[in-house]
Parts: structure tokens; C-alpha cells; sequence
């Protein structure tokens, strides 16, 4: 062998080892990456199951919690109802102007879609809190009293932003040719988006349509200013609603009580599963409209 073909031999094993090192340093820190996230989510869970299961029973889903907080017994029957009620109404307000929004800023692109992306951005970015003061200002001053609707409005706020970005995004990756294709046929623009690019891209917005319900639906800040709360069961979305962040938020206060502790663990409880179980539909949803050597 040539001094030329053993320098280039050298050469090439010397970057050899190089890129196998890089390629450990990466691993290494990938798997740190992943230990960083699961450790506290499996300690979370962990710690929920094992403060939280003994409260969970027929009667926790089926009756309503007591008046006194330090009283034994009852359970979150009016705040599942009211938050499904609120979160239910909030995602009807949210998804028609979340995929109008979405439609607008590919549709018509320029200064306009701009300033929309541009307002949209802002709003995902606000605490939610500063959501609540808002709404309370914009509908619970003006109806002189607290409600579900203020509630819904809240939540629907929160939810408008992540509905947005993914139903952009998704309408944005859908095959040109497609486009084309239905310029080609003449068809007008609101009949292609409804007939055509909706339900193409529709799996994935169903899935940014969960992911902001899974969002919205463990929000406590917008409630407190908006729903306020209620110990008792009630259908009239006029009036002040309970909701499961409002039950920890208030029983978590006063955990000094063991029986309004273990209320705030079991709530918790059932809320992280309720969001786990969103997350898990969405993805699930979106795997399915994977193409099969994608999956």
C-alpha cells in the first residue's frame, strides 16, 4: 500500500471514531433528555395513584362534595358536569372561529393573514390568567354576575390558538397538486376548503381540536374569575358552575382537613386521566392518518 493510501486510511479512521464519539455524546444526552421528562411525570403519577385512588368510588362521580370542607364523604358529580358543560361549549365556540382563521390566513395570505398569525402568537402566549381578568371584564361586569358562559368564554379563548396553529399548519402541508386540481375543475373557494381541504387535513385537526381541549380542561385561573364555583349540581349555565380545577383549587386550600385533602387528590386524580386520555386519542387519531410506511 501506497504513504498516500495509508494517510487516507488514517484519515478516514480518525473521522471514524470521531463521529462514533459524537454519535455516543448525542445518545447519552437523548436518553438524559428522556430520564428529565419521565422521572417527574412517573413520580406525578405515581403520587396521585397512591393519594388519590382511595377517594374514587361510585359515590365520588355520583354525589356532590359537602358544604363544610372538613366534612367526611361526597364527591365531584357537579364538577364533572360543569366542566364538561363549560369545556363542551367552549370547544363549539372555538372550532368554527379557529378553522375560519386558519382557512383565512392561507387563503388570502398578505398583510392580513400576517396580522392574524401575528394576534394568534400573542394569544397563545398570554397567561391564562390575564385570559380570565379579561373575559371578566368583557362579560361577567357587563351581565353583573358569574356564570358558566363566562367560564366557556374563558376556556374558549385558551383552546382558539392551539385549534389555529394546527388547522394552519395542516391546511398549509396539504398536496399542491390538490389545489390545483380543484382550480382545474372550477370549483369556488369556500366549496373546495369545505369539500376538499377540511377533509383532507380533518384527522389532524380533530387532534389539535383535542389537544386543546386537554389544555383547557385543567385550567383553574380563568374559572376563578369567571365560573366561580358552585357546591351545588346545576344544568343552568346562567348561574355560577363548579369545575374539577375549582374543586382542587378550593379543597387543596384547606388540606388541612384530611377529608377536603384526599377530595383535592381524587379530583386531581380523575382530571390527570381525563387529559392523559385526550393526549392518547389525539395521537392515536393522528397515527391512523398516517400513511402505513409512515406508521
Amino acid at each position: 500500500m501506497s504513504l498516500s493510501a495509508l494517510a487516507a486510511s488514517d484519515r478516514l479512521r480518525s473521522t471514524s471514531r470521531s463521529r462514533r464519539a459524537k454519535d455516543r455524546i448525542l445518545a447519552i444526552c437523548a436518553w438524559a433528555a428522556l430520564v428529565v421528562a419521565v422521572v417527574p411525570l412517573l413520580a406525578i403519577a405515581i403520587f396521585l395513584i397512591g393519594q388519590g385512588v382511595r377517594s374514587v368510588s361510585t359515590e365520588f362521580f355520583t354525589s356532590d362534595p359537602p358544604g363544610d370542607l372538613s366534612a367526611t364523604g361526597g364527591g365531584i358529580r357537579n364538577a364533572v358536569v360543569g366542566t364538561l358543560m363549560m369545556t363542551g361549549l367552549a370547544t363549539l365556540i372555538a372550532v368554527p372561529v379557529g378553522i375560519t382563521l386558519a382557512v383565512f390566513s392561507r387563503e388570502i395570505g398578505g398583510r392580513a393573514a400576517s396580522a392574524v398569525r401575528f394576534v394568534v402568537d400573542v394569544l397563545a402566549g398570554l397567561p391564562s390568567i390575564v385570559v380570565g381578568i379579561f373575559v371578566y371584564s368583557l362579560v361577567v361586569v357587563a351581565t353583573g354576575h358569574f356564570s358558566g358562559y363566562a367560564g366557556a368564554v374563558a376556556l374558549a379563548v385558551i383552546e382558539l390558538p392551539v385549534i389555529v396553529v394546527a388547522a394552519d399548519e395542516l391546511l398549509r402541508l396539504t398536496d399542491r397538486r390538490i389545489d390545483e386540481g380543484t382550480r382545474a375543475l372550477g370549483m369556488l373557494r369556500w366549496r373546495s376548503f369545505l369539500s376538499v381541504f377540511i377533509p383532507t387535513a380533518l384527522s389532524g385537526i380533530i387532534t389539535g381540536i383535542l389537544l386543546a381541549v386537554s389544555r383547557a380542561i385543567g385550567e383553574t385561573a380563568p374559572l376563578i374569575f369567571t365560573a366561580l364555583g358552585n357546591n351545588f349540581f346545576t344544568l343552568d349555565m346562567n348561574e355560577p358552575v363548579q369545575a374539577m380545577p375549582l374543586l382542587i383549587y378550593r379543597n387543596a386550600l384547606n388540606s388541612a382537613f384530611p377529608a377536603a385533602r384526599d377530595r383535592a387528590m381524587g379530583t386531581a386524580l380523575v382530571l390527570v386521566i381525563i387529559v392523559l386520555g385526550l393526549n392518547l386519542m389525539g395521537r392515536w387519531i393522528a397515527r391512523r392518518a398516517r400513511p402505513a410506511d409512515q406508521r
